[in-house]
């Protein structure tokens, strides 16, 4: 019996995956005719996308140099240009080492 129904099953799986494969069409490799061909000028929309880029890129450069500008004026960063503003230690507190 069981043998029976594995046959039908697998008659019917047949069928099925037939009738599947006889409507899909044939594959065809791909070729140059189905690249999308341009229409019209490209210049104007090439140049409104570069100027768009471009305002973002001026923006954010502007908004780093600002950044930047405001941690070394707020002194959040020291970068070590020259030597600090304050004074060095008074000569008394400074223990003078002898060379032997």
């Amino acid at each position: 019996m069981r043998s029976r129904l594995l046959a039908i099953q697998k008659g019917f799986f047949t069928v099925i995956h037939s009738r599947k494969l006889a409507n899909k069409p044939p594959r065809c490799p791909p070729h140059m005719n189905e690249l999308p061909v341009p229409c019209g000028p490209w210049d104007p929309w090439y140049r409104q996308r570069q100027s768009f880029y471009m305002k973002h890129f001026l923006f954010g450069l502007a908004w780093l140099l600002f950044s930047f500008g405001m941690a070394v004026y707020t002194d959040s960063l020291y970068l070590n240009w020259g030597p600090p503003d304050f004074p060095s230690p008074p000569s008394d507190m400074v223990e003078e080492c002898e060379d032997p």
